[in-house]
Protein backbone atom coordinates (compact mmCIF):
# COMPACT_ATOMS: atom_id res chain seq x y z
CA UNK A 1 0.00 0.00 0.00
CA UNK A 2 1.66 3.26 -1.08
CA UNK A 3 3.72 4.82 1.77
CA UNK A 4 2.37 2.51 4.61
CA UNK A 5 4.81 -0.75 4.73
CA UNK A 6 3.22 -3.68 5.95
CA UNK A 7 5.10 -3.43 9.43
CA UNK A 8 3.66 0.40 9.81
CA UNK A 9 0.09 -1.43 9.24
CA UNK A 10 0.80 -3.84 11.95
CA UNK A 11 2.09 -1.30 14.49
CA UNK A 12 -1.04 0.60 13.92
CA UNK A 13 -3.22 -2.25 14.32
CA UNK A 14 -1.56 -4.48 16.97
CA UNK A 15 -3.71 -2.98 19.93
CA UNK A 16 -6.45 -4.43 19.17
CA UNK A 17 -5.03 -7.69 17.12
CA UNK A 18 -6.12 -9.92 20.24
CA UNK A 19 -10.15 -8.89 19.60
CA UNK A 20 -12.33 -11.45 18.48
CA UNK A 21 -14.04 -9.10 15.73
CA UNK A 22 -13.64 -4.83 14.84
CA UNK A 23 -16.17 -2.92 13.55
CA UNK A 24 -14.76 -0.35 11.48
CA UNK A 25 -16.90 3.57 11.12
CA UNK A 26 -16.71 4.27 7.61
CA UNK A 27 -18.60 7.26 6.49
CA UNK A 28 -16.89 7.29 2.61
CA UNK A 29 -14.94 10.33 3.02
CA UNK A 30 -11.09 9.64 2.42
CA UNK A 31 -10.09 8.91 5.41
CA UNK A 32 -12.80 6.28 6.52
CA UNK A 33 -12.01 4.34 3.22
CA UNK A 34 -8.56 4.38 3.98
CA UNK A 35 -9.32 2.76 7.12
CA UNK A 36 -11.47 0.11 5.31
CA UNK A 37 -8.49 -0.11 3.08
CA UNK A 38 -5.66 -0.52 5.38
CA UNK A 39 -7.82 -2.96 8.11
CA UNK A 40 -8.91 -5.00 5.13
CA UNK A 41 -5.06 -5.70 4.18
CA UNK A 42 -4.34 -6.47 7.50
CA UNK A 43 -7.34 -8.75 8.59
CA UNK A 44 -6.41 -11.04 6.07
CA UNK A 45 -3.41 -12.90 7.59
CA UNK A 46 -4.40 -15.80 9.65
CA UNK A 47 -5.45 -15.69 13.10
CA UNK A 48 -6.55 -11.97 12.67
CA UNK A 49 -9.95 -10.41 13.82
CA UNK A 50 -13.21 -10.70 12.05
CA UNK A 51 -14.30 -7.19 10.54
CA UNK A 52 -18.07 -5.69 10.16
CA UNK A 53 -18.36 -2.36 8.20
CA UNK A 54 -20.68 -0.09 9.77
CA UNK A 55 -21.84 2.93 7.93
CA UNK A 56 -24.77 5.80 8.91
CA UNK A 57 -27.36 7.73 6.91
CA UNK A 58 -27.83 10.78 9.23
CA UNK A 59 -30.96 11.53 7.14
CA UNK A 60 -29.59 15.17 6.83
CA UNK A 61 -28.34 14.96 3.12
CA UNK A 62 -30.08 13.15 0.08
CA UNK A 63 -26.71 12.12 -1.00
CA UNK A 64 -26.19 10.16 2.23
CA UNK A 65 -27.81 7.03 1.14
CA UNK A 66 -25.88 6.80 -1.85
CA UNK A 67 -22.41 6.89 0.29
CA UNK A 68 -23.37 4.54 2.63
CA UNK A 69 -24.35 2.40 -0.34
CA UNK A 70 -21.09 3.20 -1.65
CA UNK A 71 -19.44 2.14 1.40
CA UNK A 72 -21.15 -1.26 1.32
CA UNK A 73 -20.65 -1.74 -2.24
CA UNK A 74 -16.32 -1.36 -1.29
CA UNK A 75 -16.83 -3.52 1.90
CA UNK A 76 -18.27 -6.69 -0.33
CA UNK A 77 -15.40 -6.31 -2.78
CA UNK A 78 -12.96 -6.36 -0.05
CA UNK A 79 -15.19 -9.30 1.08
CA UNK A 80 -16.09 -8.06 4.50
CA UNK A 81 -19.78 -7.84 5.96
CA UNK A 82 -21.44 -4.49 6.44
CA UNK A 83 -24.38 -3.04 7.85
CA UNK A 84 -26.23 0.56 6.87
CA UNK A 85 -27.53 2.28 9.62
CA UNK A 86 -29.88 5.19 9.91
CA UNK A 87 -30.73 7.95 12.32
CA UNK A 88 -34.60 8.48 12.12
CA UNK A 89 -37.04 10.47 14.04
CA UNK A 90 -36.86 14.75 14.44
CA UNK A 91 -33.86 16.24 14.20
CA UNK A 92 -33.01 19.09 16.31
CA UNK A 93 -32.91 23.01 14.65
CA UNK A 94 -29.32 23.76 16.75
CA UNK A 95 -26.72 21.82 17.73
CA UNK A 96 -26.95 19.26 14.89
CA UNK A 97 -23.23 17.98 14.78
CA UNK A 98 -23.57 17.12 18.44
CA UNK A 99 -26.65 15.21 18.48
CA UNK A 100 -25.93 13.71 15.31
CA UNK A 101 -22.18 12.26 16.83
CA UNK A 102 -24.01 11.11 19.66
CA UNK A 103 -26.86 9.19 17.39
CA UNK A 104 -24.24 7.77 15.14
CA UNK A 105 -22.30 6.38 18.14
CA UNK A 106 -25.24 5.12 20.09
CA UNK A 107 -26.40 3.43 16.64
CA UNK A 108 -23.26 1.96 16.35
CA UNK A 109 -22.96 0.96 19.76
CA UNK A 110 -26.21 -1.16 19.52
CA UNK A 111 -24.87 -2.80 16.05
CA UNK A 112 -21.26 -3.57 18.12
CA UNK A 113 -23.48 -5.53 20.79
CA UNK A 114 -25.52 -7.55 18.28
CA UNK A 115 -22.56 -8.22 16.23
CA UNK A 116 -20.17 -9.22 18.88
CA UNK A 117 -17.49 -6.22 17.54
CA UNK A 118 -14.97 -5.63 20.85
CA UNK A 119 -13.68 -2.07 19.04
CA UNK A 120 -15.12 0.36 16.92
CA UNK A 121 -12.32 1.44 14.72
CA UNK A 122 -12.84 5.56 13.69
CA UNK A 123 -10.51 6.93 11.17
CA UNK A 124 -9.47 10.01 13.44
CA UNK A 125 -5.88 11.19 12.47
CA UNK A 126 -3.26 13.96 12.54
CA UNK A 127 -5.16 16.45 11.74
CA UNK A 128 -7.97 15.93 13.69
CA UNK A 129 -5.94 15.94 16.46
CA UNK A 130 -4.01 18.99 16.25
CA UNK A 131 -7.91 21.07 15.40
CA UNK A 132 -8.78 19.23 18.84
CA UNK A 133 -6.02 20.59 20.71
CA UNK A 134 -5.71 24.00 19.20
CA UNK A 135 -9.97 24.34 19.68
CA UNK A 136 -9.19 23.07 23.66
CA UNK A 137 -6.60 25.65 23.89
CA UNK A 138 -8.29 28.61 22.62
CA UNK A 139 -11.14 27.37 24.87
CA UNK A 140 -8.57 27.49 28.18
CA UNK A 141 -7.96 23.59 28.57
CA UNK A 142 -5.42 22.44 31.25
CA UNK A 143 -3.02 19.34 30.45
CA UNK A 144 -6.15 16.99 30.72
CA UNK A 145 -7.59 18.65 27.81
CA UNK A 146 -4.55 19.47 25.81
CA UNK A 147 -3.51 15.90 25.73
CA UNK A 148 -6.32 15.71 22.67
CA UNK A 149 -7.75 12.60 22.06
CA UNK A 150 -6.77 9.05 23.40
CA UNK A 151 -6.26 6.21 20.91
CA UNK A 152 -9.03 4.26 23.20
CA UNK A 153 -12.16 6.24 24.27
CA UNK A 154 -15.60 4.64 25.20
CA UNK A 155 -18.43 7.51 23.43
CA UNK A 156 -22.31 6.31 23.67
CA UNK A 157 -21.44 2.79 25.13
CA UNK A 158 -18.98 2.24 21.88
CA UNK A 159 -15.36 0.78 22.60
CA UNK A 160 -13.49 3.08 20.38
CA UNK A 161 -9.96 2.67 18.80
CA UNK A 162 -8.76 5.71 16.87
CA UNK A 163 -5.40 3.84 15.27
CA UNK A 164 -4.67 6.60 12.28
CA UNK A 165 -3.99 9.40 15.10
CA UNK A 166 -0.73 10.01 14.25
CA UNK A 167 -1.41 9.41 10.29
CA UNK A 168 -1.34 12.73 8.28
CA UNK A 169 -4.39 13.05 6.09
CA UNK A 170 -2.61 13.23 3.24
CA UNK A 171 -1.11 10.30 3.37
CA UNK A 172 -4.54 8.78 3.54
CA UNK A 173 -5.99 10.24 0.80
CA UNK A 174 -2.93 9.06 -1.50
CA UNK A 175 -3.91 5.52 -0.19
CA UNK A 176 -7.64 5.92 -1.42
CA UNK A 177 -6.33 7.54 -4.75
CA UNK A 178 -4.09 4.75 -5.46
CA UNK A 179 -6.77 2.03 -4.74
CA UNK A 180 -8.99 4.23 -7.48
CA UNK A 181 -11.80 4.95 -5.24
CA UNK A 182 -13.91 8.80 -5.15
CA UNK A 183 -14.40 9.07 -1.40
CA UNK A 184 -17.77 11.52 -0.98
CA UNK A 185 -17.58 14.70 -0.09
CA UNK A 186 -19.51 16.52 3.33
CA UNK A 187 -19.96 19.70 2.52
CA UNK A 188 -20.38 20.41 5.89
CA UNK A 189 -16.23 19.88 5.89
CA UNK A 190 -16.22 23.47 4.29
CA UNK A 191 -18.78 25.25 6.46
CA UNK A 192 -17.11 28.06 8.21
CA UNK A 193 -19.86 28.19 10.49
CA UNK A 194 -18.32 25.28 12.74
CA UNK A 195 -14.94 26.03 14.85
CA UNK A 196 -13.24 22.79 13.64
CA UNK A 197 -13.49 24.07 9.85
CA UNK A 198 -12.16 27.54 10.90
CA UNK A 199 -8.86 25.95 12.99
CA UNK A 200 -8.97 23.66 9.99
CA UNK A 201 -8.62 26.22 7.20
CA UNK A 202 -6.15 28.34 9.47
CA UNK A 203 -3.59 25.53 9.85
CA UNK A 204 -1.63 26.55 6.34
CA UNK A 205 -1.02 30.02 7.95
CA UNK A 206 0.31 28.15 11.55
CA UNK A 207 2.61 26.10 8.89
CA UNK A 208 4.26 28.88 7.55
CA UNK A 209 5.00 29.66 11.38
CA UNK A 210 6.68 26.24 11.95
CA UNK A 211 3.18 25.24 13.93
CA UNK A 212 2.46 22.19 11.43
CA UNK A 213 0.34 18.80 12.49
CA UNK A 214 3.22 16.75 13.69
CA UNK A 215 4.52 19.14 16.15
CA UNK A 216 0.93 19.75 17.44
CA UNK A 217 0.32 15.78 17.57
CA UNK A 218 3.79 15.72 19.83
CA UNK A 219 2.39 18.56 21.79
CA UNK A 220 -0.44 16.04 22.43
CA UNK A 221 1.52 13.03 23.44
CA UNK A 222 3.69 15.08 25.85
CA UNK A 223 0.51 16.60 26.99
CA UNK A 224 -0.73 12.72 27.37
CA UNK A 225 2.87 12.02 29.52
CA UNK A 226 2.68 14.62 31.49
CA UNK A 227 -1.69 14.32 32.40
CA UNK A 228 -0.75 10.60 33.50
CA UNK A 229 1.65 11.76 36.01
CA UNK A 230 -0.44 14.41 37.32
CA UNK A 231 -3.54 11.75 37.55
CA UNK A 232 -1.20 9.38 39.60
CA UNK A 233 -0.28 12.24 42.11
CA UNK A 234 -3.59 13.16 42.37
CA UNK A 235 -4.73 9.37 42.84
CA UNK A 236 -2.04 9.42 45.38
CA UNK A 237 -3.38 12.64 47.16
CA UNK A 238 -7.27 11.46 47.10
CA UNK A 239 -5.77 8.10 49.06
CA UNK A 240 -4.01 10.22 51.81
CA UNK A 241 -6.25 13.10 52.36
CA UNK A 242 -9.82 12.30 51.32
CA UNK A 243 -12.22 11.22 54.18
CA UNK A 244 -15.35 9.83 52.70
CA UNK A 245 -18.16 10.52 55.24
CA UNK A 246 -21.19 7.95 55.17
CA UNK A 247 -23.50 10.94 54.36
CA UNK A 248 -21.55 11.41 50.57
CA UNK A 249 -19.32 14.68 51.57
CA UNK A 250 -15.87 14.36 51.86
CA UNK A 251 -13.40 16.03 54.50
CA UNK A 252 -9.72 17.51 53.17
CA UNK A 253 -6.97 18.94 56.01
CA UNK A 254 -6.25 22.42 54.64
CA UNK A 255 -2.59 22.07 55.51
CA UNK A 256 -2.26 18.62 53.37
CA UNK A 257 -3.93 20.39 50.46
CA UNK A 258 -1.60 23.45 50.72
CA UNK A 259 1.06 21.14 50.58
CA UNK A 260 0.38 19.97 47.05
CA UNK A 261 1.63 21.40 43.75
CA UNK A 262 -0.56 23.37 42.66
CA UNK A 263 -1.96 21.22 39.78
CA UNK A 264 -2.20 17.94 42.09
CA UNK A 265 -4.40 20.35 44.17
CA UNK A 266 -6.53 21.56 41.35
CA UNK A 267 -7.07 18.36 39.97
CA UNK A 268 -7.71 16.93 43.36
CA UNK A 269 -10.37 19.16 44.17
CA UNK A 270 -11.86 18.50 40.90
CA UNK A 271 -11.79 14.70 41.43
CA UNK A 272 -13.40 15.62 44.72
CA UNK A 273 -16.34 17.34 43.72
CA UNK A 274 -17.10 14.57 41.26
CA UNK A 275 -17.13 12.10 43.95
CA UNK A 276 -19.68 14.07 46.44
CA UNK A 277 -21.30 15.99 43.08
CA UNK A 278 -22.01 12.97 41.08
CA UNK A 279 -21.33 15.06 37.74
CA UNK A 280 -20.33 13.22 34.86
CA UNK A 281 -19.14 16.57 33.07
CA UNK A 282 -16.03 17.51 33.73
CA UNK A 283 -15.29 20.65 35.89
CA UNK A 284 -14.54 24.21 34.41
CA UNK A 285 -10.63 24.13 35.01
CA UNK A 286 -10.86 28.08 35.69
CA UNK A 287 -13.54 27.33 37.99
CA UNK A 288 -11.16 24.63 39.90
CA UNK A 289 -8.08 26.94 40.29
CA UNK A 290 -10.54 29.96 41.21
CA UNK A 291 -11.82 27.85 44.21
CA UNK A 292 -8.05 26.63 44.88
CA UNK A 293 -6.89 29.77 45.12
CA UNK A 294 -9.77 30.90 47.34
CA UNK A 295 -9.06 27.93 49.65
CA UNK A 296 -5.75 28.99 50.21
CA UNK A 297 -6.28 32.71 50.90
CA UNK A 298 -5.76 33.90 54.60
CA UNK A 299 -9.22 33.93 55.51
CA UNK A 300 -11.72 30.25 56.24
CA UNK A 301 -13.73 30.17 53.06
CA UNK A 302 -17.49 30.59 53.35
CA UNK A 303 -19.26 28.03 52.20
CA UNK A 304 -19.31 28.37 48.05
CA UNK A 305 -21.45 26.18 45.53
CA UNK A 306 -19.89 25.16 42.89
CA UNK A 307 -20.68 21.74 40.42
CA UNK A 308 -23.32 20.25 43.19
CA UNK A 309 -21.39 21.07 45.85
CA UNK A 310 -20.93 23.38 49.03
CA UNK A 311 -17.36 23.98 49.76
CA UNK A 312 -15.88 25.61 53.14
CA UNK A 313 -13.05 25.25 54.82
CA UNK A 314 -12.32 27.08 58.75
CA UNK A 315 -8.33 26.99 57.89
CA UNK A 316 -8.27 23.73 59.32
CA UNK A 317 -10.65 21.13 57.32
CA UNK A 318 -12.04 21.42 53.70
CA UNK A 319 -15.15 19.92 53.90
CA UNK A 320 -17.45 18.96 50.35
CA UNK A 321 -20.95 18.22 51.04
CA UNK A 322 -23.37 17.32 47.99
CA UNK A 323 -26.02 20.86 47.84
CA UNK A 324 -28.94 18.88 47.98
CA UNK A 325 -27.84 17.68 51.38
CA UNK A 326 -27.74 20.99 52.33
CA UNK A 327 -30.92 21.87 50.98
CA UNK A 328 -33.03 18.98 52.50
CA UNK A 329 -33.33 20.69 56.39
CA UNK A 330 -35.15 23.57 54.56
CA UNK A 331 -37.36 21.71 52.96
CA UNK A 332 -38.42 19.66 55.74
CA UNK A 333 -39.07 22.50 57.67
CA UNK A 334 -41.24 24.10 54.72
CA UNK A 335 -42.95 20.74 54.52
Amino acid sequence: MPGVSEAEIELLLAPVARAGKLALAVSGGPDSLALLLLAAQWARSPGRPALVVYSVDHGLRPEAAEEVAMVRREAAALGLESRALRWDGDKPETGVQAAARKARYGLMAAAMQHDHAEYLLTAHHLGDQAETVLMRLAHGSGIEGLRGMDRFATIEGCQVFRPLLAVEPALLADIVAAAGLTPAHDPSNGNRHYERVRWRQLMPVLEELGLDLRRVGDFAARMADADALLAGEAGRAFAVLVHLGPDGDAQLPHAGVAALNRAVAVRLLGRVLRTVGGERKPHALGALETLHGKLMGRVPLKPTTLHGCVVASDGVTISVVPEAARRTPALMTAG
